[in-house]
């Protein structure tokens, strides 16, 4: 098998004596009985044992890998060695994201998986408040799964968050897997953007006072913390470009470390 390129531009190659792997998979709400999260990684180099310490790169911290499983459908097997090539399914580590890595040697750092930017945009809202705790929890998990992306407005006392999608059938996924998987009603609700761009990484919200926008544009925060700018049409974003050349605007998401 083939090895993988990092960041820097290296080839890892299978043969590479530590450990690495990557993370190209998020699943939540496995096994409903404890509502749990398991993030699947692919091995790249090195060997896996299970509780192994190793350095999650995006955070910087060290995590012990201790529940590592294989999976087969509902039933899962336990595994306490793993090879270039195969996956494995890490459970309780809710700080995991898509495309993080895992290693044993932290000059290794894998290319984000792409992720196309949102051109979608709705409000899902709880109409039973009896059920809220599911909703939020349901919600919360489905979205650290990469289900959907989220904003939060800012100068609003709404606590309902802003959710972005590709294409209206994620949103109907999220919705089906709240119903279905956590017993949680929702309403949905058109929102009046069809852009969105990230402001430069470290903009606070007292930076976004001097900045102007134009009419029915918004901002926003993610889930990270990085400033965004919504528009209701690509008219509106192009005419804020214009007049704002020396700001940086990007499509997507910066990097979960904070990093371009």
């Amino acid at each position: 098998m083939s090895g993988e390129t990092s960041s820097a531009g290296h080839l890892i190659e299978p043969e590479y004596p530590q450990f690495s792997g990557f993370i190209f998979k998020i699943q939540a709400n496995m096994d409903p009985r404890h509502r749990d999260r398991i993030a699947f990684v692919r091995v790249v180099s090195g060997k896996f044992e299970r509780d192994m310490v190793v350095t999650h790169v995006q955070s910087g911290k060290k995590v012990r890998l201790s529940s590592s499983h294989k999976l087969f459908g509902n039933e899962r097997e336990t595994v306490d060695e793993a090879y270039p090539g195969d996956i494995i399914g890490l459970v309780g580590h809710d700080g995991f994201g898509i495309g993080d890595t895992l290693t044993t040697d932290a000059k290794i750092r894998y290319d984000e998986i792409p992720r196309f930017p949102p051109e979608v945009f709705e409000y899902f809202h709880n109409p039973n408040t009896a059920k809220f705790k599911q909703f939020r929890q349901g919600l919360d998990q489905l979205l650290l799964e990469g289900v959907a992306q989220a904003f939060h407005l800012t100068n609003t006392a709404s606590r309902v968050p802003l959710l972005a999608a590709v294409g209206p059938l994620q949103f109907e996924v999220l919705q089906y897997r709240l119903e279905t998987e956590y017993g949680a009603e929702t309403r949905r609700e058109a929102a009046p953007f069809q852009a969105v761009r990230w402001l430069p990484v470290g903009t606070k919200t007292e930076d976004l006072d001097a900045i102007s926008l134009p009419t029915g544009a918004r901002f926003a925060f993610d889930l990270d913390n990085h400033a965004v700018a919504l528009f209701p049409s690509d008219w509106a974003l192009n005419y804020f470009a214009q007049n704002n050349p020396k700001l940086e605007l990007a499509a997507l998401a910066p990097k979960r470390d904070g990093g371009a």
